[in-house]
């Protein structure tokens, strides 16, 4: 009986080793806790103005609709810009 004891620790040994370093995974892996008190903001989507290229968050973007499209746009210089290619 003492044997069989003996063996299985052993076995329980050399898995934990083999664990940790030929696999190199952490034995017990820790999930970072969330803040209560602080929970984190949804990402907000990042459009793309058309003629500078920049990337703006949707809710600060200046909305132009042309149509059934809506174009956003980083400030009323690009908006005008845009407006002016439009017409030609």
């Amino acid at each position: 009986m003492y044997y069989i004891v003996r063996l299985l620790l052993m076995l329980a040994v050399g898995y934990v080793l083999y664990k940790m370093v030929w696999k190199g995974e952490p034995l017990f892996r820790i999930k970072p806790k969330q803040d209560k008190r602080h929970p984190q903001k949804p990402l907000e989507e990042m459009k793309k103005d058309p003629i500078c290229g920049t990337y703006i968050p949707e809710n600060q973007a200046i909305k132009y609709r042309d149509g059934s499209e809506t174009h956003y746009f980083c400030s009323d210089e690009c908006k005008n810009k845009f407006r002016q290619l439009q017409e030609k």
